[in-house]
């Protein structure tokens, strides 16, 4: 294991629904999420990380350097997203349509030989399986996209910005799982197509 850990922003998009799906549809979507994930992060000025990508079938763990500033994570990437999904709805028919839950946290990992590991990872990935995320996307039928970031995240990227306050408008909720309890914040936004 390298024992060296290092920063990263941690960015796991997870596919909603996606266990519903018949075979074919979800190797569909997998080719998708990825087409969706690489053309967003092109768009925002996000190089894609080929060597700290984990795939996780419905589920793409990203570790993007701690050079790449948090604010265009969440400001560009999240609009580009938002904006590549809203495409993708207008040509899916609604077995197809994919919509994804987004987590954005930030912190040490180091690699062991199969993948990454660290505690902010388990942290983003419990933020992406937040059962108040899942809620939040279904309760909003022409929504493509819920984005939960940790309270961490929030403080230091969102909360700093006035124009990102405002325009997010997150609203906070419990994260309380296995060993993490705190607040994580939760934005859907609404398509304007």
């Amino acid at each position: 294991m390298d024992e060296n850990l290092t920063h990263h922003s941690l960015v796991i998009a997870d596919i909603a629904g996606y266990g519903m799906r018949s075979d074919e549809d979800q190797r569909w979507l997998r080719k998708e999420l990825y087409t969706v994930l690489e053309t967003a992060m092109a768009a925002s000025g996000i190089d894609w990380p080929h060597d700290m990508t984990q795939d996780r079938g419905d589920s793409i763990i990203l570790l993007i350097p701690a050079t790449v500033p948090k604010r265009r994570i969440t400001e560009r990437l999240v609009h580009n997203l938002e904006r590549e999904l809203d495409r993708h709805a207008r040509r899916s028919t609604a077995p197809v349509r994919m919509k994804l839950r987004l987590a954005l946290h930030a912190g040490e990992v180091a690699r062991d030989g199969r993948g990454w590991i660290g505690r902010d990872l388990n942290t983003a990935c419990r933020l992406v399986d937040l059962p108040a995320g899942r809620e939040a996307l279904a309760a909003a039928p022409e929504a493509n996209l819920a984005v939960v970031v940790s309270d961490s995240w929030y403080r230091g990227v969102v909360f700093q910005d006035p124009v990102l306050v405002e325009h997010f408008a997150f609203r906070r909720v419990p994260f309380v799982v296995k060993e993490v309890d705190d607040h994580a914040w939760i934005h859907v936004p609404r398509t304007t197509s």
